[in-house]
Parts: structure tokens; C-alpha cells; sequence
């Protein structure tokens, strides 16, 4: 195991360097939003980058933008989340306000955001009949029309995916064509030179 891990490291670090550098470093585009990890989303793009043997400027600036229509997919799911937990979060405790203290609609939100439910939130919802499942079909009902635009907004990532993936196989399969053609004509150029070597001396016979 540990006569292998050595290589491998060292071809990661050889492919790592041979890694065009980011056109968005260069132009000082800043991915994250306030409340996201930078670390996280940098980890997740070298892991994008590394899968999909993006090696050129072009490649890694179309791995790039693949990676920020997921990222974008990825917080449209989590807005999805949070805006299903606020809708039964206030149908549990439609009463309170900001002004009133802590309430049992606050309780509700940050245990749900937690995705855990204790005793404490059950007792809350049977005081205004309801479970969680009967608390989240009605707070999907009220926050339909949210939820379908966030869906909206997905499906359109979904469809500029595709044509950022269509865009880098062809970026890729252009590389590829350019190493073959170089190789032929290396190839080529070595069969000539074999020639010549051939017809210089039957030359001098």
C-alpha cells in the first residue's frame, strides 16, 4: 500500500502543475456569497477539474463555469429547503411576531434546520393539530408557487449545463485531435528521415 500512495502523489502533483492557471483568479471574480465556505468551494473545483482532465485555459475556464452552474443548482436545492422549513415553521405559530420573544415558531425552524424533531416540537405541532408530514404537505401547498419558480431556476442551470458540457467535449476533443496530428507527423517526419537515410546510401554504392 505504501509503495503505491508515493507515485501517486507524485503524478498528482505533476498533473497539478501542468493545470493552465484560472481565468477567474486572474480577473479577481469572486464565486462564493456571503455564509459560504470559500475552502469548500474550491475543493469541490479542483475535484471538478481533476475529473474531467481539464488541462488548458479554455478546458479549465468551461470547468469553471460547469462548476458554478452546480454550485448554483446546489443553492437553489438549499433554498428549496429553507423556504419549505419557514412555511411550516410559521403554520405551527402563525401568532407571533418578532416582538413577542422567543416562540414556538422559532423553535420549530432552527429544529427542522437542525433536520432533527424532539419532543418539545411534536407537543408544539399537536397544539395546533398537525405531525410534520401534515405540516409539510400544507407548507408545500402555500409555498407552491416559490418552490416551482426555485424549480424553474434549476431546470434553466440544468439546460446551460448541458451546453457548457457540449462546449468542453468539444474543447477537449480538439486537444486530443491536435496531440494525434502531432503525433502523426512525428511519426511521419521519423519514416522520412529513414527514407532519406535509405536512399543516401544506394546513393553512394
Amino acid at each position: 500500500m505504501s509503495q503505491q500512495s508515493a507515485p501517486n502523489s507524485s503524478q498528482t502533483r505533476s498533473i497539478e502543475s501542468t493545470v493552465a492557471p484560472s481565468l477567474t483568479k486572474v480577473l479577481g471574480v469572486v464565486p462564493v456569497l456571503p455564509g459560504e465556505s470559500a475552502d469548500l468551494y474550491q475543493t469541490s473545483l479542483d475535484t471538478l477539474i481533476a475529473e474531467l482532465g481539464a488541462r488548458s485555459v479554455m478546458q479549465v475556464y468551461l470547468a469553471e463555469k460547469i462548476h458554478e452552474c452546480l454550485w448554483w443548482m446546489r443553492r437553489y436545492e438549499e433554498q428549496k429547503r429553507a423556504t419549505l422549513i419557514s412555511g411550516m415553521a410559521y403554520l405551527a405559530d402563525p401568532r407571533s411576531s418578532s416582538f413577542t420573544g422567543p416562540s414556538t415558531r422559532s423553535q420549530v425552524r432552527s429544529t427542522l434546520l437542525a433536520n432533527k424533531v424532539d419532543n418539545t416540537t411534536v407537543r408544539a405541532l399537536k397544539d395546533v393539530e398537525h405531525t410534520i408530514e401534515s405540516l409539510r404537505q400544507e407548507a408545500m401547498a402555500e409555498k407552491r408557487g416559490e418552490l416551482l419558480h426555485l424549480d424553474q431556476q434549476i431546470a434553466l442551470q440544468t439546460k446551460i449545463l448541458a451546453g457548457l458540457q457540449s462546449s468542453y467535449e468539444v474543447a477537449f476533443n480538439r486537444k486530443t485531435n491536435v496531440e494525434r496530428l502531432q503525433l502523426q507527423t512525428a511519426m511521419l517526419r521519423r519514416d522520412l528521415e529513414g527514407i532519406e537515410v535509405v536512399a543516401e546510401e544506394l546513393s553512394t554504392r
